[in-house]
């Protein structure tokens, strides 16, 4: 390995969590930083399940070894402290241009000269914020795919304002956590995995939406195509987390689109007010056991809604 960095992982939510302990179990010193005490919470017993994750799917990694990476996590809610000495930021916040933007602006005060910025963003371009960063030329997205444990890879995607050199740099960095860096060659939105993923997704919400199959239907016939469950579209939902689903069904929903308006609506009020956001709280499209195990579809997922018809 390199030089340990010094890095911070801004957002501690599902994906966040998971990049700050990978930070960690590769002896990188790590900062988490999300908005409160409630958020910082939550994001320790996530960081506990992912280091069970790591002893239950990876050989070799004992709980001795797994528990030192978590415990060597510093968290803090304030954005001095997280930019303090920062070789990295790696941003990880709500999939909102908006938030994305100001948490940069509230950043860029703190942060130090040799600090390079990478945003985990999985659908918008780097290009829509980075004016907000103050230093375009060592910003650039650096997308994780969930379970990143498992699905080890990064997708690196400078904008035109990104230095080569920083690009060269990223990538080397990524080896340094055990990741494969995959480079994009120019800015594409949804990048390389979120452009096959979210097809196959957004394909299966429309047809729930219209009233075409049920989700566990849907689910089994994508399970069988696609040989595995990683890609039934509703359990994978529940495993990324039904607020990140939320956040990128609300942007296609604001382009006038009707079936993702319904199921935003859907998400928003049958299933992530009332607390239910996926396999983290227990329930989700899916209910889970003690051990994480889908039991079968909540009550909200298996509900008659009215269908939409997009065409009147």
């Amino acid at each position: 390995m390199t030089k340990t960095k010094t890095v911070s992982v801004l957002g501690a939510g599902n994906l966040g969590a998971q990049i700050a302990y990978r930070l960690a179990f590769y002896g990188h010193d790590v900062t988490s930083y999300d908005i409160n005490d409630d958020a910082i919470e939550a994001a320790k017993r996530r960081v506990q399940t992912i280091a069970g994750n790591y002893t239950r799917d990876l050989e070799g990694v004992s709980e001795d070894t797994a528990a030192a990476a978590a415990a060597a996590i510093t968290f803090t809610t304030t954005l001095e402290d997280a930019a303090r000495d920062a070789d990295y930021v790696i941003e990880a916040v709500p999939e909102n241009l908006e938030i994305k933007r100001d948490t940069y602006t509230r950043l860029a005060r703190f942060l130090p000269e040799k600090t390079v910025l990478l945003t985990n963003t999985s659908t918008l371009l780097p290009s829509d914020f980075k004016d907000a960063t103050g230093r375009p030329e060592k910003f650039l997205a650096y997308h994780f795919a969930n379970n990143i444990h498992i699905a080890n890879v990064v997708e690196v995607m400078p904008t035109r304002d990104t230095n080569p050199e920083i690009v060269e740099q990223v990538i080397e960095f990524a080896q340094t956590m055990g990741m494969r860096p995959i480079r994009l060659h120019r800015e594409h939105a949804k990048y390389i995995i979120n452009s096959f993923y979210s097809t196959w997704v957004d394909q299966a919400r429309d047809m729930w939406v219209k009233g075409v199959a049920d989700i566990e239907t849907l689910d089994e016939v994508a399970a069988m195509i696609a040989g595995s469950e990683q890609l039934s579209p509703f359990l994978a939902q529940d495993n990324t987390g039904l607020g990140v689903a939320y956040e990128i069904t609300k942007n296609r929903a604001a382009t006038g689109d009707p079936l993702a308006a319904e199921f935003s609506r859907r998400l928003k009020q049958e299933f992530i007010d009332k607390g239910n956001i996926g396999k983290e709280s227990g329930q989700g499209f899916y209910v889970y056991d003690e051990n994480g195990n889908p039991t079968g579809l909540s009550e909200a997922a298996k509900k008659k809604y009215p269908p939409v018809d997009p065409g009147k």
